[in-house]
């Protein structure tokens, strides 16, 4: 476990979007860490509340309205990229309870204890399992309890089995899987960039060509940093040395309705 304190800074961007003390005092509400202008928008039509404001360009950032936000958590389990997380600082008086997105199987039982993790992965603290929430679509939300030092801090958790490498069935023991996912939009992970790679696909373009890399809703704003840093390590080279897919207009996604002359329609 983590003891420096640099485990526990909070970058600016995220602490401007926490609430009042007055409003953290009266229960529940959704952090909405979405910090990348990509066409995105299902929290906005999740919300029954209208506690996330109308967006008037789909590559807007969402904001929150905390007067209408009741912390429900429907739009947690809408975001497609896992970036939204119901803090509620009223749980007790000395511990929160922060719910998040959880996608891996098998799911920790309720009072189970568990690390914590930070925005980077490191651990900073234990916590304990309070609720696990499922929705209709199989989305799962789980609760965790931690102290309150830690509310806007840990942003994960990590199970003891996680602690090792899981093998792939049928394959040698020095064959292991990372699920960890690369790309959202197209739901590619990082076994199967290894993969690619070791088939001596080691630019930008080919990992484009061959796995869709960089082609879905948000065109590479979220992969193509972490495909540039593994490229950097594979083949030992700084990463600006790393050439970028080539973009065609529109740079920028736009409705039909616009390219067609008629705007407002989508």
């Amino acid at each position: 476990m983590g003891n420096s304190e640099d485990l526990l800074v909070v970058d600016e961007k995220v602490l401007n979007r926490v609430p009042s003390e007055e409003r953290r005092a009266k229960g529940p509400y959704a952090m909405i860490e979405c910090f990348q202008h990509i066409p995105c928008n299902p929290c906005t039509k999740a919300c029954h509340f209208g506690a996330i404001r109308p967006m008037k360009d789909i590559n807007e950032l969402p904001k929150v309205d905390y007067d209408k936000c009741t912390g429900c958590g429907l739009c947690a389990a809408h975001c497609s990229g896992l970036a939204i997380f119901i803090i509620n600082e009223a749980f007790s008086d000395t511990q929160t309870e922060i719910l998040m997105p959880y996608e891996y199987l098998p799911r920790p039982e309720k009072g189970a204890v568990v690390d914590g993790v930070n925005r980077d992965g490191e651990t900073v603290t234990k916590a304990v399992v309070q609720e696990i929430r499922l929705f209709p679509d199989k989305t799962a939300l789980l609760g965790v309890v931690v102290d309150d030092r830690f509310a806007q801090v840990v942003r994960g958790i990590r199970l003891p089995f996680m602690e090792k490498d899981r093998i792939r069935d049928g394959e040698p023991e020095d064959v292991r899987i990372d699920e960890s996912i690369v790309c959202r939009c197209e739901d590619i992970d990082m076994d199967t960039l290894t993969r690619l790679m070791d088939e001596n696909h080691l630019s930008l373009n080919d990992l484009k060509l061959e796995a869709r890399f960089t082609m879905g809703p948000c065109q590479g704003k979220t992969c193509t940093a972490l495909l540039v840093q593994q490229l950097s390590r594979r083949l030992h080279i700084p990463p600006e040395q790393i050439t970028g897919p080539r973009y065609r207009q529109p740079l920028k996604p736009v409705p039909i309705g616009e390219l067609a002359g008629y705007p407002g329609r989508q």
